[in-house]
């Protein structure tokens, strides 16, 4: 059925786009060994000039001759193309969901990897002289990241585009992009959702009708969850919260005083009020009546490449994108998080 098929991997790891597939026996797109490297993404810049740095000129060169003869079955042409899709697809990946700012991001070249992850133990304290401390020593375990891939395939007949007075691609780029950052933000939720619960003290919008004051106090239940990951050996620096559970703790008077206009938070990412050092993660994703406190360090997002290949279906008059997108959340360890339920009703 397909033909003019053209592959182009982007990788995480180098920012490039290759040539090709990147599963062929003796690629490493780390190191870019066994592979063509056509262009690197400067995510930095904004649309334009520069964003796109062409690394082999001469394809740029063929796409050129090609565009300008009108042979738009070139594979070079066909290369570029589907680098200006894998371009924009990961430009608007990640525009409307917060929760992959909330894990440590791992580069996983070859969709498997075992990442050490050491034990945490107290120090000795008050040791008299001469006295020889307790012996310590890292315990190591392996994280195991073994990637899935999420995948989007897009379809366009030729008369959907030549009857439409807009491009639909520009459409279809946006709801790929959406899709695979709403199923990846999905399964970060629930690799960070899964640390051991504790339940908050009660709602922290409930308030207290006699006095107008809150009848519970969220600061406490984020204390209690620190404590608990602190006397574990490990450092709590984030927070993530559904935009409901963020508002009712914005709201709460044990955290202001009164009420501010501006206490509802649709998402984003900011410092944590009364709490220097916790950075919130505020994403429609996560549960609406939780806040799990976490060392961010712990979460992992093993990172693969994106694939997209582009093909011609001659026989029903289309053209077709598949993008192909390798990644796994993982918690490695359960000490380092609590999950506060019942914070919102």
């Amino acid at each position: 059925m397909a033909q003019n098929n053209a592959q182009v991997t982007y990788s995480p790891y180098t920012r490039k786009f290759y040539q090709g597939n990147w599963d062929r026996d003796g690629t490493d797109f780390s190191k870019d060994y066994g592979m063509l490297a056509i262009a690197k993404l400067n995510p930095e810049k904004e649309l334009g000039d520069g964003r796109i740095e062409p690394i082999n000129h001469e394809i740029f060169r063929q796409a050129e001759r090609a565009y300008r003869s009108g042979n738009i079955d070139a594979t070079s042409l066909s290369n570029i193309t589907v680098i200006d899709l894998l371009s924009e697809v990961i430009r608007r990946e990640w525009r409307d969901f917060n929760a992959i700012q909330a894990v440590r991001r791992v580069p996983v070249p070859k969709l498997q990897l075992n990442v050490p992850i050491t034990d945490k133990y107290s120090a000795s304290k008050k040791v008299p002289e001469l006295q020889e401390a307790d012996q310590k020593s890292n315990k190591f375990t392996q994280a195991q990241l073994r990637l899935w891939k999420n995948v989007v395939s897009i379809y366009e007949s030729d008369e959907s585009r030549l009857k439409a007075t807009i491009e639909p691609m520009a459409f279809e780029i946006d709801q790929a992009a959406g899709s695979l950052a709403k199923a990846a933000n999905e399964q970060i939720v629930t690799a960070i959702e899964g640390f051991t619960t504790q339940a908050a003290s009660g709602t922290w919008a409930e308030m207290n009708s006699e006095a107008n004051f809150s009848a519970n106090n969220p600061l406490r239940d984020v204390v209690d969850a620190v404590q608990t990951i602190v006397d574990n050996n490990f450092r709590p620096d984030t927070m993530t919260v559904h935009p409901r559970v963020i508002s009712d703790y914005l709201s709460n008077t044990y955290v202001h005083a009164a009420t501010r206009p501006d206490d509802s938070q649709i998402s984003g990412v900011f410092d944590l009020p009364k709490f220097p050092g916790i950075k919130s993660v505020v994403d429609v994703g996560f549960t609406n009546t939780v806040a799990t406190v976490f060392d961010s360090r712990t979460v992992l997002l093993g990172e693969g490449p994106t694939v997209a290949e582009q093909f011609r279906d001659p026989h029903r008059g289309a053209d077709g994108w598949v993008i192909r997108q390798w990644l796994q959340p993982l918690k490695t360890t359960n000490d380092a998080g609590r999950k506060i339920t019942g914070a919102s009703s």
